[in-house]
C-alpha cells in the first residue's frame, strides 16, 4: 500500500494528464449525433461534397473566409463519398483529438506541473469540446493556434532550431488561410513580440519580424481577392460588441450558470482583472513591455486581439465569440505558467481543478440540449410523409437533398420556393426556415389547399393538397 502511494505521488502529474486526456477525448465523441447539422455547417459540408473543383469554387465565390478548411473537408468527404452525417462530423472531432496528442508530444520537455495544467485546460475547455463537434473551421483554428503558441515558446528558447522556425512559418500561413482571425492572431503575436524584443535589443526581434513578413506576403493573394469582390459585406449580420459577446467568450473557458455564478464567473473574473491591473501597473512603472515575462506577453497578445477587434467591430462588426477561440492557447499558456510558478501553486491548482469540475457539471447538463436547426428531422419527415416528385423550400433546398442522399432517398427533387416549376402531383410539402428564408410563400390557388403542418426546431413543413 505504501509503495502504491509513493508511485501515485511520484507520477501524480502523469496520471492527471492521462485522466484529463481520457475525459477530453470521451466528451469530444460523446453524443456526437445528438442533433442535426445546422445551416452554417451544411454550407461547408455541401460545398465540400460537390463533385468537381469548379463547382466547389463557384459555390464559395461569396464566402468571406479563406478556403483551407473547406479544401481539407472536401478531401475528407471524398475519401468516403458514401459517408453519412456522422462520418462528416468525425472530421472536426479527429482534428481536436489530434490537437491534444500533438500538444502532449510538444510539451514533453515542460515542467510537469505546468504541462499538466495546460493539458487540463485544453482537455476540459467547453469551447474546444463544443467546436470539436461542429463541422466548421474553429476546431482547426484552435488546433493550429495552439501548435503555433507552443512551438513559438520553444523556439524562443532555442533560436538555432531551424525546423521549428520553418514549422512556425508554415503553420502561420496555414492558419491565415483557415480564417481571418487566424491571420489576425499571428499578426498580433509576431508584432507585439517584435516590439518586445526591440525594447530589449534582443536579436530574436529579426527572426520574429521575418515570420510576420513571410506570413503577410503569403496572405496577400487572399486579401486582394477579398477586396476585389463583395465578400466583406457578408459579415453585416454580426452585431456590434455587447455584454452577451463577452459572456459567451468567457464560456469558451468555463461554462457559466446562475447556480455556480459566484464561483465560476465572479471569482475568476475578479482575480483576472487584478492580474491585468498588476500587469498594466508594471508596464507603466518600469517603462514598457520589455519588463514583462514571456508568459505575460502571451496574455498581452490575447488582450490586444480582443480589444482591437472589439473597437474595429463598432465600425464594421466582425467579432463573434468563436472567432476569439484563437486566444485560448495564449491564456492557457499564461495561466499554466503563472500557477505552476506561484508560491501558492497547490492551492491555486486545486482551485482551478474544482472550478473546472463545477463548470463542467453545468456544461454537461446544458450542452446536450438540442438547439440547432433540425434539417435532419425535416428531411426524415419528408422521406416518410411527403409524396410526389417535388418538395419546395424557402431556403437552400440543396441541404435537404444532401440529407435525403445520406438516407438513400432518391425519389424527391427539392426546389427553391418561388422558382417556376410545373407541378403535376396532388400532394406537396413546403419547408419554411424561420431565419434566412427568401421571403416567398406558397400560394393557395389552382385548387391547392393547406392541410396541416409539422414543426421542427428552426423550421416547419407545411402540407398542401390539390383538389381534382
Amino acid at each position: 500500500m505504501k509503495n502504491n502511494k509513493e508511485v501515485i505521488k511520484k507520477f501524480k502529474f502523469e496520471i492527471g494528464i492521462f485522466i484529463s486526456l481520457a475525459f477530453g477525448i470521451f466528451f469530444r465523441f460523446y453524443k456526437l449525433d445528438r442533433q442535426s447539422l445546422w445551416t452554417d455547417e451544411l454550407y461547408s459540408v455541401y460545398a465540400s461534397s460537390l463533385e468537381n473543383w469548379q463547382q466547389f469554387w463557384n459555390y464559395l465565390a461569396s464566402d468571406p473566409h479563406p478556403p483551407l478548411f473547406q479544401i481539407l473537408l472536401s478531401i475528407w468527404i471524398h475519401i468516403n463519398p458514401t459517408g453519412n452525417e456522422v462520418y462528416t462530423k468525425l472530421f472536426p472531432v479527429l482534428i481536436s483529438i489530434f490537437n491534444l496528442f500533438v500538444l502532449l508530444f510538444l510539451t514533453k520537455g515542460w515542467e510537469k506541473k505546468r504541462r499538466f495544467l495546460f493539458l487540463l485546460l485544453f482537455s476540459f475547455s467547453p469551447g474546444a469540446i463544443y467546436y470539436a463537434q461542429e463541422v466548421r473551421s474553429y476546431s482547426l483554428l484552435l488546433c493550429l493556434s495552439s501548435f503555433i503558441v507552443v512551438l513559438f515558446d520553444s523556439f524562443l528558447s532555442d533560436i538555432q532550431n531551424k525546423k521549428r522556425y520553418v514549422s512556425l512559418a508554415i503553420l502561420s500561413i496555414c492558419i491565415s488561410y483557415v480564417h481571418l482571425f487566424g491571420f489576425i492572431f499571428v499578426g498580433f503575436l509576431y508584432f507585439l513580440f517584435w516590439i518586445y524584443f526591440l525594447g530589449l535589443k534582443d536579436n530574436r526581434r529579426n527572426l520574429v519580424f521575418l515570420l510576420g513578413v513571410v506570413t503577410f506576403i503569403a496572405y496577400l493573394p487572399f486579401v486582394f481577392q477579398l477586396l476585389s469582390g463583395d465578400k466583406i459585406a457578408t459579415a453585416s449580420w454580426i452585431d456590434p460588441p455587447n455584454l452577451v459577446l463577452y459572456l459567451s467568450y468567457y464560456s469558451l473557458y468555463f461554462y457559466t450558470s446562475k447556480k455556480f455564478l459566484f464561483l465560476t464567473v465572479i471569482v475568476p473574473v475578479v482575480l483576472f482583472l487584478l492580474i491585468i491591473y498588476q500587469l498594466v501597473k508594471k508596464i507603466f512603472r518600469k517603462g514598457g513591455f520589455s519588463v514583462l515575462r514571456l508568459s505575460e506577453m502571451y496574455l498581452l497578445v490575447a488582450i490586444f486581439v480582443i480589444i482591437v477587434t472589439s473597437i474595429f467591430s463598432f465600425y464594421k462588426p466582425i467579432v463573434t465569440n468563436r472567432n476569439w477561440i484563437v486566444t485560448l492557447p495564449l491564456v492557457f499558456m499564461f495561466v499554466s505558467e503563472k500557477i505552476s510558478e506561484s508560491k501558492r501553486s497547490k492551492i491555486l491548482m486545486v482551485s482551478l481543478i474544482l472550478l473546472t469540475i463545477l463548470s463542467f457539471v453545468d456544461f454537461k447538463k446544458n450542452f446536450y440540449i438540442v438547439f440547432k436547426e433540425d434539417w435532419r428531422s425535416t428531411s426524415q419527415f419528408i422521406s416518410k410523409q411527403c409524396e410526389g416528385r417535388y418538395v419546395f423550400s424557402n431556403a437552400t433546398p440543396e441541404y435537404i437533398k444532401l440529407y435525403l442522399d445520406w438516407n438513400s432517398v432518391q425519389n424527391f427533387e427539392p426546389q427553391l420556393l418561388g422558382e417556376e416549376t410545373k407541378i403535376e402531383q396532388n400532394k406537396l410539402c413546403v419547408v419554411y426556415r424561420f431565419l434566412g428564408g427568401n421571403g416567398k410563400s406558397f400560394e393557395e390557388k389552382n385548387g391547392w389547399k393547406f392541410v396541416k403542418e409539422q414543426q421542427f426546431y428552426g423550421m416547419v413543413v407545411k402540407e398542401y393538397l390539390r383538389s381534382e
